[in-house]
């Protein structure tokens, strides 16, 4: 075990060789992240394009959504860009989407270029690309652009380890989820060492939420149900709860993993409700479940044990068609 957790060397992963190949043939870069943001999604396309600038690179950051407002503080924010009309880029580069919708429109930036690539730990089918560095067993695409940039021969600076460390923390809620191993503590450890601080960090993801946020969380809780043997637990927040609070999305990052903290719950189910009407859907699960292959019956996915779709509402009929696929 000693050397595939060695922080300090790259894993031998399938596509690395070839997207070293790819970042050194290229001058000029676009990156893309997908849409409703998270720490893993901005802080790995933050921590890969200033590692890309160091190596030379002129890059360009898409985040079609914008920037969360708890990840303010990572470096570099004010590179961030939601749209370019430059269609000039040698390399795409899409990172942590799972699929090329989820890019949003940065999509058409990233396919402007003759190569893409594809830089992601969710892997449901939606590959895309020439080149493709994935690894569903990674816990963050955050440690696979750590991995890229170690075989790039990037000095990774505390900027660089800021980002790369807010992705890993994120998508492993803090190594507290099932999805971190010991190279996940490895790689956080060398990203600390390099001068991130995980203390910022949660305290910007987790310790910060608005009064709105703290409002809408108690009306799901106030909501909350669950099934009659007490594994499936559900929730939802509607547009006029937002109103009431003058709360927006983001505030509701958190809620669904509140739900799955009920004493005997296997899968917690929340939904909100977009001005459109449409419910989006995050689902939360432990062992054996596999909520990626529930959502993506109504054409969303992510990880196994995490992951998120679209139905219609109202709340309602939305929950009742979930159950039925969780339980079939």
């Amino acid at each position: 075990m000693a050397i595939p957790n060695n922080p300090h060397a790259p894993l031998d992963r399938e596509g690395l060789d070839e997207a070293v190949q790819a970042v050194w043939s290229a001058t000029k870069i676009v990156l893309a992240c997908h849409v409703n943001p998270d720490g893993d999604a901005i802080g790995s396309m933050l921590g890969f394009g200033l590692g890309l600038e160091a190596l030379g690179k002129e890059v360009v950051f898409l985040s079609v959504d914008g920037l969360p407002e708890n990840l303010a503080f990572l470096p570099s924010v004010e590179k961030l860009q939601t749209h370019t009309d430059r269609l000039d880029f040698e390399l795409g580069v899409g990172l942590d989407a799972g699929d090329l919708k989820r890019l949003g429109s940065s999509a058409d930036t990233i396919l402007s270029a003759p190569l893409v690539m594809d830089i992601d730990h969710h892997v449901t089918g939606g590959q895309f690309g020439q080149v493709r560095l994935l690894d569903a067993t990674t816990a963050s695409t955050a440690e696979l652009v750590y991995d890229l940039l170690l075989a790039l021969g990037v000095e990774i600076t505390p900027e660089i380890a800021q980002c790369l460390l807010c992705g890993v923390l994120t998508d492993t809620g803090g190594f507290r989820f099932a999805n971190t191993k010991p190279r996940t503590m490895a790689v956080g450890g060398a990203l600390i060492a390099a001068g991130a601080s995980p203390t910022v960090i949660y305290e910007a993801i987790y310790e910060n939420a608005s009064f709105g946020a703290q409002k809408l969380l108690g009306r799901a809780m106030d909501r909350m149900a669950r099934s009659d043997d007490g594994k499936l637990v559900w929730s939802w927040v509607v547009q006029s709860d937002f109103t009431e609070f003058g709360a927006n999305d983001k505030d509701t990052d958190g809620i669904a993993t509140a739900l799955r903290a009920v004493r005997g719950a296997e899968v917690a189910i929340f939904l909100r409700q977009m001005p459109t009407g449409k419910m989006r859907v995050s689902l939360r699960a432990q062992d054996p479940w596999d909520v990626a292959s529930v959502a993506a019956q109504f054409g969303g996915g992510g990880h196994r044990l995490a992951s998120g779709c679209s139905l219609d509402g109202p709340p309602e009929a939305a929950i009742a068609a979930l159950l039925a696929a969780l339980t079939a």
